[in-house]
């Protein structure tokens, strides 16, 4: 994501100096005029003008966001609220999910073959899928297994997890190649994590160009049109 996101950084920055340098001057010229503008030159003006005249109140206003946004994920119920919403997520949701499920299935599969006893190598895995809500999932499911129930049996109720790897779960307790299956399935999510990520990142290149042309579009039609307008009288 490196290239992606500087090229939103360069987008905002040009965007940005256009507001704060150009469109300023250019208000003088349609001022003089004493013509009415039409509503998104009207629009773009009052954009710059909040930009100009208020940027050091935007400045720290969104560090104090991402601050506050970053305590609140770090409390309990924000960061199972937070958790939830990026399993929720357009693109992203299920590739947060894959993920998850490709660390779960490799680590239990590895400390099961070291000869760790099933529930401590549960209680590790939680602790390697970097999402809260899966890690309760799996907490619940030590409960469970616990009194008895098999592993599939939890995490198929949950609804978190796919139910091919729940089914082939239960396939490799019964037939006692349960490591070979989580093998099988951490081996499978890893590539498709990997194809994910390259289809991800292949369609937001032309997407972030399609909006910073979007954006330096709409700021020299709403600077162009009204003097072309004006110009024709």
């Amino acid at each position: 994501l490196a290239y992606p996101t500087l090229m939103i950084i360069i987008g905002i920055s040009l965007i940005s100096v256009l507001m704060v340098a150009v469109v300023p001057n250019v208000v003088s010229i349609f001022q003089s005029m004493n013509e009415a503008l039409p509503w998104y030159t009207a629009l773009l003006i009052a954009t710059s003008d909040f930009l100009s005249g208020y940027w050091w109140i935007l400045f720290p206003s969104l560090f104090l966001g991402a601050y506050w946004f970053r305590r609140w994920t770090k409390t309990p119920n924000g960061k199972l609220k937070w958790h939830a919403f990026l399993l929720r997520a357009p693109v992203f949701g299920k590739l947060v999910q894959m993920l998850a499920v490709a660390r779960f299935a490799r680590t239990l599969a590895t400390l099961l073959a070291a000869g760790v006893a099933l529930l401590p190598a549960m209680d590790i895995v939680r602790n390697v899928l970097g999402n809260a809500v899966l890690e309760k999932v799996v907490v619940d499911a030590i409960g469970s297994i616990r009194e008895g129930q098999s592993i599939a049996e939890p995490l198929k109720k949950s609804g978190r997890f796919p139910p091919l790897v729940t089914h082939m779960i239960s396939v490799g307790e019964k037939s006692g190649k349960l490591e070979g299956m989580l093998e099988s399935v951490a081996d499978a999510y890893d590539a498709a994590v990997e194809a994910r990520v390259q289809v991800v990142t292949s369609l937001l290149e032309p997407l972030i160009i399609v909006f910073m042309g979007a954006g330096v579009a709409f700021i020299a039609m709403a600077i162009l049109m009204p003097l072309i307008q004006m110009s024709s009288f």
